[in-house]
């Protein structure tokens, strides 16, 4: 799990021979592969992108930034993207590499271990490709090909701060955690802004059930970082775990008195475990403050939702979908939250509204098939059956195509 509350600072690496053939560095690009370096994805997506409208014909761009959607599930941008490469120059490494994205996406990954091989033969040394293969290596659980990919990383850039870190969560999935516990101490001390090592090193535990080991790997990061939230919420859902009640009262009580104004960090720990009862007094202050932010209502509506308030989820949902008319998923959800009151003529048009947006929406053609048939519009119903059949049919085939690369088969 990546921590969204502790930001960080990237290093840049140093040029190699593909950068040569590339537009000069800018401070934007510097900008952009410093995020990137540092896992923050969105920033350095949004960058890329920005840099992408004034240097379309940049190939390492277009690389980068598939890598970004890929990595953030924005498949329009990815297909986008790679499209738009594969016109201009199939053959060259980062298109190759664009390719290996997409089908690394796909869930293709011996295609996308072939490509992005192929890439690298052409240019052994370039980080950025070599980080790619890693991120392959990672979704296909091969730690011990993880491991290999970030070393070599590492002997290029040895500053390149995501590879130190991954190499580190690589280790600690092969058991090794005193070894991934110095990557992540080198990762600190190239920036003091990233993640304290032992709270990195405490996720690890937690993720592998370890939860006592876990528990005073945190408990150290408090007392070296007492100032960071997140550690607070690992141990008391640590001490919660090892039925140490009273002590996970006490860390409740002192996430309250310590970081109670600081409302939208605490508002989004709260939501990453759970606590949406809690979580709700805070969204609706800052949703008080701030009426017009569709994010803030779309997460109100969430977690209203959670604890059973149905109303107040749709009346939240309906404001959001004001700002944000185009989001299918949203008015999936709105048709599931009308189905759930029996408002049955509500949920069949907010459920035709998503399907009008993403035909291929198999949830939405549920809800609109049950709501007819509640309303005894039998024909109607069955009718949608059948179309939620053949958007099935051809999202599956449409996937099976880029699954395969064969972009020429796609209309």
């Amino acid at each position: 799990m990546r921590n969204p509350f502790i930001p960080g600072k990237g290093k840049a690496r140093p040029q190699n021979e593909a950068d040569k053939n590339t537009a000069p560095v800018s401070n934007l690009l510097q900008e952009a592969l410093n995020a990137f370096y540092r896992d923050d994805d969105e920033t350095a997506l949004e960058l890329f992108l920005e840099l992408l409208d004034t240097n379309p014909d940049n190939l390492r761009l277009s690389y980068l930034t598939a890598l970004c959607a890929s990595l953030l599930n924005d498949e329009e941008t990815l297909e986008e993207v790679c499209s738009r490469v594969k016109r201009k120059k199939p053959r060259h490494p980062y298109s190759i590499g664009c390719e290996a994205v997409r089908a690394l996406y796909y869930a293709n990954y011996q295609r996308a271990e072939h490509l992005f091989q192929s890439a690298l033969r052409s240019l052994p040394e370039d980080i950025d490709l070599n980080l790619g293969l890693g991120i392959l290596y990672e979704y296909m659980g091969s730690e011990e090909k993880c491991v290999e990919v970030y070393r070599r990383v590492l002997e290029l850039s040895p500053d390149n701060i995501r590879a130190r870190i991954w190499l580190g969560t690589s280790l600690a999935l092969s058991g090794e955690f005193l070894n991934a516990f110095a990557e992540y101490q080198y990762a600190k001390r190239l920036d003091p802004n990233v993640e304290n090592p032992h709270q990195h090193l405490g996720r690890d535990l937690y993720a592998e059930g370890l939860i006592a080991e876990a528990a005073q790997e945190f408990a150290q990061a408090l007392l070296e970082e007492p100032d960071e939230p997140l550690a607070y919420f690992y141990l008391m859902d640590c001490y919660k775990r090892l039925n140490r009640f009273d002590e996970a009262l006490d860390i409740y009580e002192t996430i309250k008195q310590r970081f109670g104004k600081y409302e939208e960090t605490l508002s989004q720990c709260y939501e990453s475990f759970g606590l949406y009862n809690e979580a709700i007094p805070l969204l609706e202050k800052m949703v008080n403050d701030n009426p017009n932010d569709p994010e803030l209502l779309v997460r109100l509506s969430q977690a209203y939702q959670k604890t059973g308030k149905i109303e107040e989820a749709i009346a939240n949902l309906k404001r959001a979908l004001d700002y944000l008319p185009d989001i299918p998923s949203l008015w999936t959800d709105l048709a599931r939250l009308y189905y759930h009151t029996r408002d049955f003529p509500n949920a069949i048009a907010a459920a035709q509204q998503a399907i009008n947006l993403n035909r291929y929406d198999q949830e939405a053609y549920g809800i609109l098939a049950d709501a007819l048939l509640f309303l005894g519009r039998i024909d109607e119903a069955q009718a949608a059956a059948r179309e939620m059949e053949l958007a099935r049919d051809e999202a599956w085939q449409r996937y099976q195509q880029r699954f395969a690369g064969n972009d020429d088969e796609i209309e």
